[in-house]
């Protein structure tokens, strides 16, 4: 089995609950989402989590998963894909630095035996991680 993880991270001044409010507020992600449109989910284990990724300004991929872990202020994480051939956890972990300042550790593992054949198109992906990172940021912030 094939392994390879995409790891970002930005310090945002603001709460915890700030930074999770705007991520489990999935009803408004097409406001100012650059990476995720069209998110339906509840921040509940075990729901699912139906969404596009917009890879670019003419390509969007349609996605489901299910949600592993939602720790209020914490971690969110959903997982999806098929069984051996490729899945993907995506996972966004807010770590508190001081009272108004987190750092937001945000990417995805990926598993399985297709993988060696998506690895070029997956690390070209780590700036879409990134512009929803700055969006995120610029949300909260303001």
């Amino acid at each position: 089995m094939f392994s390879y993880s995409l790891k970002t991270s930005i310090e945002i001044a603001a709460s915890p609950e700030a930074v999770w409010g705007a991520l489990v507020e999935f009803d408004r992600y097409n406001d100012w989402n650059p990476m995720i449109k069209n998110i339906q989910a509840e921040p509940l284990l075990g729901s699912p989590v139906v969404f596009e990724v917009v890879l670019n300004e003419a390509k969007r991929m349609k996605l489901k998963a299910k949600v592993e872990q939602a720790d209020k202020a914490i971690e969110l994480n959903w997982k999806g894909g098929s069984l051996f051939l490729v899945t993907g956890r995506h996972y966004f972990r807010i770590e508190k630095l001081g009272d108004n300042s987190v750092r937001l550790h945000h990417g995805e593992d990926f598993k399985g035996l297709l993988l060696p054949l998506l690895a070029k198109r997956l690390k070209k992906g780590k700036p879409l991680y990134t512009a929803m990172n700055e969006a995120l940021k610029k949300r909260v912030e303001n």
